[in-house]
Formats: C-alpha cells, structure tokens, sequence
C-alpha cells in the first residue's frame, strides 16, 4: 500500500490581461521587431505565480511563430524575424502562466501585424 501526496487549493487562478505598449486593447498592432507585452492581473491568492510561457501563433493553439519561452518577471519583450511575420496577417500571443503548484492557466489573445 502506498499513498501520494496532494495539494487542495479551493480558490481558482484568475485569468489576466496582456498589454500591448501599456494599451489594454482586445487586438494589438505591431510595426517593428519586437513585440512588448506586459502581463496584468494574473494571480491566485494561494499558490503565487511561478513562471510565464510566452509565445506567438498563427492560431490561438500553437506556438508555430515564435516558440514559448520562459519568462520570470510579467514584463516581456519577444523579438521576432521580419520573415515569420506576414503583412496583414492575425497572429496571436499565447500566455500559459504555471503557479507555484505547478498549476498552468492558458490564455490567449490577437495580434494583427
């Protein structure tokens, strides 16, 4: 017989918001090579946020732009190549946050270059 430990943590994360250049806007434009993101509002009132995993896609499921990375602090600059970037096209910026108990939250939100 054997037995695992668990944690219980009866308060949800709650769903934050990304920040294009400080503008809280549902859709971001972008003109250079780097995208500026700040992350707002992300928090769980028990477990504390460990890391974010911070990327760009041409769909709202995947990464296939710019692959997520890790990212300690909620201010966050991606650089990207001209050549992953189609004039015109939606892309979207992924953001799965993990909390300290190594709980992930996936959020996602539109990005039009």
């Amino acid at each position: 017989m054997s037995s695992e430990e668990f944690v219980v943590d009866s308060s949800p994360p709650v769903d934050g918001v990304i920040l294009f250049d400080g503008i809280d806007v549902g859709t971001g434009y972008i003109t250079g090579s780097t995208i500026r993101l700040r992350l707002e509002r992300f928090y769980d009132h028990h477990s504390g946020i460990d890391h974010y995993n911070v990327g760009v896609g041409s769909s709202p499921d995947m990464a296939d732009v710019v692959q997520l990375s890790s990212y300690q602090s909620n201010q966050i600059d991606i650089s990207q190549k001209p050549s992953d970037i189609i004039d015109g096209h939606t892309y979207y910026v992924i953001v799965q946050v993990t909390w300290s108990f190594q709980i992930l939250l996936y959020t996602c939100i539109k990005q039009t270059n």
